[in-house]
């Protein structure tokens, strides 16, 4: 092995220096590169989380929009449902003979314990009354709560503590036969025609308190 071969192997001091330099630079342009990269997904970052908030708080405002005019239109179309309801129950009932000669003008509102207690509709004689639940679109639970506020009902009005109540449900829509629900479990169930009026379904055993 000659001198030059040596020399190759064993670099001399500065060449190793100047490696040494040269790898040195490169780890710096590398890293420099990285913190770059780092800068750019730091503000890609930030700039996503600005546009996410802000998307999220427009479409907050929208779903509040919603929900405050559609609460309001349920509101009135509930109340549409209960003016439609009133004259046509006092003919049905009658046919039943149940003879009604008073309707309580609004919903009659109570209390038991922590439970706040409203219905809708009540029709009475002075013997009988009716009490009806009024939704725009009936479910099964809505059917079950009816059921569950009634058996305080005579606790908290007590005016009727003499008369039988009988109960019935109104609705525009009838959701997953809530309305044979409803019948299987004594409740009169009032389903509107397409001229405006409602047609009476009688249930077998009625309930009575």
């Amino acid at each position: 092995m000659n001198d030059n071969t040596l020399q190759q192997l064993n670099p001399s001091w500065s060449e190793l220096h100047a490696m040494i330099l040269a790898t040195s630079e490169q780890m710096k342009e590398t890293d420099r590169r990285m913190q770059e990269t780092d800068r750019r997904i730091k503000k890609i970052h930030e700039e996503t989380e600005r546009c996410l908030k802000e998307t999220y708080e427009k479409t907050e405002k929208q779903i509040q929009d919603i929900n405050k005019n559609y609460g309001g239109f349920t509101n009135e179309f509930g109340k549409m449902v209960e003016d439609l309801c009133k004259p046509a129950a006092l003919e049905i009932f009658k046919k039943e003979g149940i003879g009604i000669d008073h309707i309580y003008e609004g919903p009659r509102h109570g209390r038991k314990e922590e439970e706040e207690i409203e219905v809708d509709v009540l029709l009475c004689n002075k013997k009988e009354a009716v009490a009806v639940e009024v939704k725009t679109t009936c479910f099964k639970k809505d059917v079950d709560y009816f059921l569950k506020q009634m058996k305080h009902f005579k606790e908290i009005f007590h005016e009727f503590e003499g008369k039988t109540i009988y109960l019935a449900i109104a609705a525009m829509r009838f959701a997953n036969g809530s309305d044979k629900f409803a019948l299987r479990n004594g409740l009169y169930v009032l389903s509107p025609l397409s001229d405006g009026m409602f047609t009476l379904g009688k249930p077998h055993n009625r309930k009575e308190y």
